[in-house]
């Protein structure tokens, strides 16, 4: 199922989320199937989230802001992937056509593989790297690195992610950052500009090479009770704290449930 969530104007307070699921008796963290297609994507967080206090609420907004997006680039990303399956099937039955062809050397080069020969080999590299992130994963890291949507970067760069550029036209500087450094948090035009970015950084960069792969093996295997703690271990080289950062996330996940949100990936 592709839920037809639409784009939403910025909205000012988090009331206006608040009501909308309210009005409609969705509880995010009872989600039903048939409900997805009444949830929104919102451009930005709200203007008054920053001063939001109440822990519970706080966490209900976030969720209602952040998982929609998630759910949707996932949705996205699970298209291309059956294209390629699709495509891979024409190959094994020597069936590929010229446009065939043609649609994989794009995603190769979207996913920044090397264009090589068009063999078996492309197919595994291709499947390897266009896959989704476990819901609870992505919202675990947005948690981390946005703490929980309040943070400035979040706020005002739409950045959940806490990714780096060198561009200092495209960024903003980090109020704890060394003095003989040079990065900038990205921002980015839309909530889910940030979100679609991390995906793609965590499904090309080569840093998170070992994470792919354990996901492709935790899925080959079926291992779906395990496989989320599998992939976490990958995820080191996401912060400059390494393995404390992944010691947090799994500490994140554990305490708010999140592998709940899992249950329609």
């Amino acid at each position: 199922m592709i839920s037809p969530l639409v784009l939403s104007e910025t909205i000012k307070s988090w009331k206006e989320v608040d009501h909308h699921y309210k009005k409609n008796k969705i509880d995010i963290f009872n989600l039903q199937e048939s409900q997805i297609e009444k949830l929104k994507i919102y451009k930005s967080l709200p203007e008054d989230f920053a001063n939001l206090e109440d822990v519970q609420k706080k966490k209900e907004i976030f969720f209602l802001i952040v998982y929609p997006m998630i759910y949707k680039i996932n949705q996205n990303i699970k298209i291309e992937r059956q294209r390629i399956e699709d495509i891979q099937k024409k190959f094994k039955n020597k069936t590929i056509s010229g446009n065939n062809i043609q649609e994989l050397e794009e995603l190769a080069k979207k996913y920044k593989l090397n264009k090589g020969p068009i063999d078996r080999n492309l197919f595994k590299k291709l499947l390897q790297r266009i896959n989704i992130i476990p819901v609870s994963l992505a919202l675990g890291q947005a948690i981390i690195e946005s703490g929980w949507g309040q943070s400035r970067f979040a706020i005002k760069g739409n950045a959940l992610y806490g990714q780096w550029t060198y561009d200092q036209q495209q960024g903003l500087i980090p109020e704890k950052r060394d003095t003989n450094k040079k990065h900038v948090v990205k921002k980015f035009t839309s909530l889910q500009d940030s979100v679609k970015s991390y995906m793609f950084n965590i499904n090309t960069h080569p840093a998170y090479k070992d994470f792919r792969i354990v996901r492709r093996l935790t899925s080959a295997l079926r291992l779906t009770s395990t496989a989320v703690n599998y992939k976490i271990q990958y995820l080191a080289a996401y912060a400059e704290i390494g393995q404390q950062y992944v010691d947090k996330l799994e500490l994140i996940l554990e305490t708010n449930n999140l592998k709940r949100f899992d249950k329609f990936n």
